[in-house]
């Protein structure tokens, strides 16, 4: 039997060589912690007892003597009324408080995102986020169960899949257009950071730090969004003709972003958006032809009012006919005087330019 002695655990701690384990169970096997063995925790560790799947204590950064009094749960447990003087076995969890630092997230495929001016629009997005342990019971308890490491990359895509699916609730909730994005991702940034607490918080996590790095659209979107912002820059001078160039490159940006997808479910979204878009095309026509015919209104009645002026004698300035001075010189304004024209025979009014008098025929 002397072959065969039992082995006793002095010392417990765990020297973290890594950079991403998050949780490390310290490897028992057929040892036992005897009364008195050192527990080590350093600085951003936790040290969790687990006995029989039940968490029974929780140490924080420091050195332990392990007795009845610094294990007032698991004695407990244990029923060791008459204190700890056996050895016992309990598996022992060591977590990772640190920061986790440039942690990458990005959408794996477009996903379709509202937009004010196109209905809807494919979009590509990715960035950077920084979490930690803020609840080591609530994660242990929640993510870990019995395995005896956990790493970074187990956790990655279920954190990623929280940030996209928040993503495009957040781009509508804030009703940005796609020529607006680029301009507020701090916004965004924020709004998804404070949405994100709650899923996070749910494992037990807090995350500290979120970036948008890039929201991207498809290449012939981005290109004819670029042409379609220069002609704006333009100006207004060209304005009715500017009008139908931009509703001519978003039709064909709306016939571009259909055609990126060829799948059934895609197909049934971009009907959709079709009939929103041609919705929108049909009241930008209209409002087009009604400036148009509001122009047409607006030449009508300056030519209307063309012969309500006339002509200084002296500057040559524009006055109103009847007036009795020059509103720009004080010239008096000259009245023609007309002569009253009659017929020598009835006596009938004849205007000027008349050869026969329209009563009587006879010869002006």
């Amino acid at each position: 039997m002397g072959f065969f002695k039992k082995q006793f655990l002095d010392v417990i701690q765990w020297l973290d060589e890594s950079s991403n384990t998050l949780v490390y169970m310290f490897p028992m096997e057929d040892q036992e912690i005897q009364n008195g063995a050192q527990l080590t925790v350093r600085q951003g560790q936790v040290a969790i007892f687990v006995d029989k799947g039940q968490i029974a204590d929780v140490f924080g950064p420091g050195m332990y003597k392990l007795e009845t009094a610094n294990l007032p749960i698991l004695s407990n447990l244990k029923s060791w009324s008459y204190g700890f003087k056996s050895p016992f076995k309990s598996d022992v969890y060591f977590l990772n408080m640190k920061e986790f630092i440039d942690n990458k997230w990005g959408t794996a495929n477009p996903i379709w995102i509202p937009d004010s001016q196109f209905g809807q629009v494919q979009v590509r997005a990715h960035g950077n986020y920084a979490f930690k342990i803020e609840n080591p019971v609530a994660f242990l308890n929640n993510i870990v169960g019995t395995k005896s490491k956990y790493r970074l990359e187990d956790i990655a895509s279920q954190l990623r899949g929280f940030i996209v699916s928040q993503f495009s609730d957040i781009i509508g909730s804030l009703h940005l257009s796609v020529t607006q994005i680029a301009s507020n991702y701090n916004e965004i940034g924020d709004a998804l950071k404070e949405t994100l607490a709650k899923p996070f918080g749910d494992l037990g996590l807090s995350i500290t730090h979120f970036t948008i790095g890039n929201i991207g659209l498809p290449e012939e979107i981005e290109k004819n969004l670029k042409e379609l912002t220069s002609m704006n820059i333009l100006g207004s001078v060209q304005n009715d003709k500017l009008s139908k160039v931009q509703i001519l490159k978003q039709l064909e940006i709306m016939h571009t972003s259909a055609g990126n997808s060829n799948s059934t479910a895609n197909a049934m979204m971009q009907s959709g958006m079709g009939m929103s878009m041609g919705m929108q095309m049909a009241g930008m026509f209209a409002n087009g032809m009604q400036q148009m015919n509001q122009n047409v209104a607006n030449v009508n009645s300056t030519s209307a009012q063309v012969g309500e002026w006339m002509t200084c004698s002296n500057c040559h300035a524009q006055i109103k006919k009847g007036s009795k001075f020059c509103s720009e010189c004080g010239t008096k304004v000259e009245v023609a005087s007309t002569k009253s024209k009659f017929c020598p025979q009835c006596g009938t009014p004849a205007e000027e330019g008349m050869k026969f008098c329209v009563e009587c025929g006879t010869k002006l």
